[in-house]
């Protein structure tokens, strides 16, 4: 069934659709919504699956990710352009559980919001610290916290979310610079000595891997987003949204294998649930993993698994 098929079944009459985004703010939008803290837990993932079965999961959960992105913007043709979301949807398929759909989202949203302002204040302090500054304001995690929240909280106000493109491009270059630190390590290949056994084919257990789904799965959220680029876009196409899901959902995922893979090669079953924990954030002299906390962090990858990308 094509896009351009679908006959909306909206009685309402077609209200003003003020949508400027282009493919390319879409795509900058959606990928820095899907990255998240789950890419820190992915050598954790593969160690838990082994190389071949762990990037087998990555790549199915990309594609079911991507569809279910791909049913939405079928959807959205069933309102009104510029108009789509989960609760106009639901109004017309389920009208009673329509609020029942926003709650969970905004739940959802919440948590998430938590999450990145708990790695802030854990990161934030140690990175203080691998800069020589002793200043205890500066390493104290409710002082980052407080920072990050003065930070984003204006942002959240934002009517549009094209309105986040350049903050997402600042996103995005901080998750290619944990790209290089986690490439770097392997290339260099200073982390010989911590290495721990490497599965090709053998998953650690069945429970492992079970433990290790939601990491995956949760990695490729971004869905609670997707009608607010179907809206932003001047004509939303099916061209131009399988543009954007396929460009988005696939570089998440080979962001996703790279930092995975580079990752459990350079410490092996040693891995933690955090990787950047167990690297230097600056390439080059010592260990890699001398004063940043070098123990394993299942708890991490856990709670990475909870809750990813808003």
């Amino acid at each position: 069934m094509s896009y351009e098929s679908l006959t909306p079944r909206s009685s309402e009459p077609t209200l003003a659709h003020h949508g400027g985004a282009t493919i390319t703010s879409s795509i900058i939008n959606l990928l820095n919504t899907i990255v998240g803290a789950g890419i820190l837990a992915m050598p954790f993932a593969y160690k838990a699956n082994g190389i071949i079965l762990g990037t087998i999961i990555i790549g199915l959960a990309g594609l079911t990710a991507g569809f279910g992105l791909y049913l939405q913007g079928l959807g959205s043709s069933f309102v009104p352009p510029g108009h789509a979301s989960f609760f106009s949807l639901a109004k017309i398929t389920y009208p009673s559980l329509a609020v029942l759909f926003d709650v969970a989202i905004a739940i959802k949203c919440f948590g998430v919001g938590v999450s990145y302002l708990i790695i802030v204040g854990d990161l934030m302090p140690q990175i203080m610290q691998s800069l020589n500054i002793s200043k205890d304001i500066l390493l104290d995690r409710n002082f980052w916290v407080a920072v990050s929240m003065g930070i984003v909280g204006p942002l959240s106000y934002l009517r549009k979310l094209d309105s986040l493109k350049y903050t997402s491009i600042v996103a995005l270059v901080s998750v290619g610079y944990l790209v290089l630190i986690v490439v770097g390590h392997f290339i260099i290949g200073d982390t010989a000595s911590q290495r721990g056994p490497i599965r090709v084919v053998e998953p650690s257990s069945l429970s492992a891997i079970l433990q290790s789904l939601p990491i995956i799965i949760f990695a490729f959220t971004c869905h609670q987003n997707m009608f607010s680029v179907l809206n932003e876009l001047t004509e939303a196409t099916e061209d131009k949204f399988r543009t954007i899901i396929t460009s988005s959902i696939g570089s998440s995922a080979g962001f996703y294998v790279i930092v995975g893979l580079c990752g459990y090669l350079s410490f092996g079953d040693n891995v933690g649930g955090n990787i950047i924990g167990m690297c230097k954030y600056f390439l080059g002299g010592g260990s890699a993993s001398g004063g940043w906390g070098s123990a394993p962090d299942p708890g991490c990858a856990r709670f990475a698994s909870c809750w990813d990308r808003e």
